[in-house]
């Protein structure tokens, strides 16, 4: 009962932070935008960082002047050749691949970028994007064609629902082949919507020669819906972003709040793969002592719904919970089924030049019905992280996380307040 008062009150919290209006910005007597920003940043930076810089830190900001953060992570720094270490899924091992970016052509109206990533646990990702800029004279309209191939031998999978069991874990590969094509508009500086088109195709299968069983061994098509049933599939649907975050990496005020809706049809006959899904989040960051101290909030949930009773949900499309995100305290893909909710608080602290510290809990669930989406046989997990920063931005996470089931040590260059969509 005290489990269930406390997270009845975590989640108070939280979306009631989340309703919260972000504060405005005092105005700047500078020429452009564009100086106003760089003015209050270095303010900022000279407010909360009062210690003198080591000699590393100097060459490091020149680097990420230059993109480094963004070519790392997705091929999107500076034109010309980047390196990459993140791209595959959890569990996949370490990632490393080569991108190459021209965000000039046509005269800065078109960016495209292609990248090849894998590990050398035999995972693979080849992804291409070309983003058309200024449609019709408008610097708020975009238009972008992505193209992507992923082999990911070493998926988890461990039964559907709140119940499945850490004995059951076992592993398979996922194939997909992915196009998309994504249209929107800016309407504010915090503001964007947009409609996407999306078609693809999907193939699972057993893995082999590790010391966790293959799927197969565990589970059939009734336990994991769509196992080793090959799929093509088209889809659509549209999103809506209000970001008011001051960083995208690591933030310290403001929040995101969005709603992202796809429809999947199932290309095969009789359609049996046929879904909707459906995505809110909100984050809100709360500083005080002069922005030395964060208290961020997050809360998402995540629904995916067939419609019919002949029709279901493929089990590798199925939210997920557990990793190094959400309940990381749990494993990746910890838990799988139709609902998905998690709520999250942490609270973060200046520990010196380049460092914040943090404690956070994590509870969530995975449910079938959304009627059983409530408080009861919630997931806990919870921990102390470090926070590496150059030029204001996260960019190393390192994370120690408690759960029933275990200690996690997570090492990461992404932010836990990632924006999804």
């Amino acid at each position: 009962m005290m489990r269930r008062c406390a997270f009845c009150w975590l989640c108070a919290t939280v979306f009631a932070a989340l309703l919260t209006t972000s504060q405005v910005a005092q105005a700047q007597d500078v020429a452009t935008r564009a100086e106003e920003i760089e003015l209050a940043r270095r303010q900022k930076h000279a407010t909360l960082w009062p210690e003198r810089e080591g000699l590393l830190v100097g060459p490091a900001n020149r680097l990420l002047e230059r993109g480094l953060l963004e070519g790392i992570q997705n091929g999107l720094g500076n034109n010309g050749w980047q390196l990459l270490f993140t791209g595959t899924r959890s569990a996949q091992g370490q990632t490393f691949g080569i991108g190459y970016r021209r965000s000039d052509l046509f005269h800065d109206a078109l960016d495209a970028r292609a990248t090849v990533r894998g590990s050398l646990a035999g995972a693979l990702l080849v992804d291409s994007e070309v983003e058309i800029n200024n449609l019709r004279r408008s610097p708020d309209t975009f238009l972008t064609f992505y193209s992507k191939y992923e082999r990911s031998p070493h998926m988890e999978f461990y039964g559907i629902g709140r119940d499945s069991r850490i004995e059951d874990r076992t592993r398979y590969l996922l194939e997909t082949v992915t196009e998309e094509l994504r249209a929107g508009y800016r309407f504010t500086r915090n503001i964007n919507a947009g409609v996407e088109i999306n078609g693809g195709y999907a193939h699972t299968g057993p893995t082999s020669g590790d010391d966790v069983p293959s799927i197969e061994a565990v589970f059939d098509a009734t336990t994991a819906p769509g196992l080793f049933d090959d799929t093509s599939f088209i889809g659509y649907g549209g999103f809506v972003g209000y970001d008011t975050r001051d960083l995208l990496r690591g933030p310290r005020r403001g929040g995101f709040y969005g709603v992202n809706f796809t429809r999947y049809i199932d290309l095969s006959e009789p359609g049996t793969y046929s879904h909707r899904e459906l995505e809110l989040e909100g984050q809100h960051f709360l500083p005080y002592f002069n922005e030395t101290r964060v208290l961020a909030l997050f809360a998402s949930a995540r629904f995916a719904y067939a419609g019919d009773d002949d029709r279901v949900v493929p089990f590798y499309i199925l939210p997920k919970l557990g990793g190094n995100f959400e309940l990381r305290g749990f494993n990746q893909y910890r838990f799988h089924d139709n609902n998905a909710f998690i709520a999250a608080i942490e609270h973060r602290w200046y520990a010196f030049t380049g460092l914040e510290m943090a404690v956070f809990m994590d509870a969530g669930k995975t449910v079938s019905n959304k009627g059983e989406v409530d408080f009861s046989g919630l997931n806990y997990s919870g921990g102390i992280g470090f926070r590496f920063r150059l030029e204001d931005a996260v960019v190393l996470r390192f994370d120690i996380a408690k759960s029933r089931e275990g200690l996690r040590w997570i090492w990461s260059i992404s932010d836990v307040s990632r924006r999804r969509f």
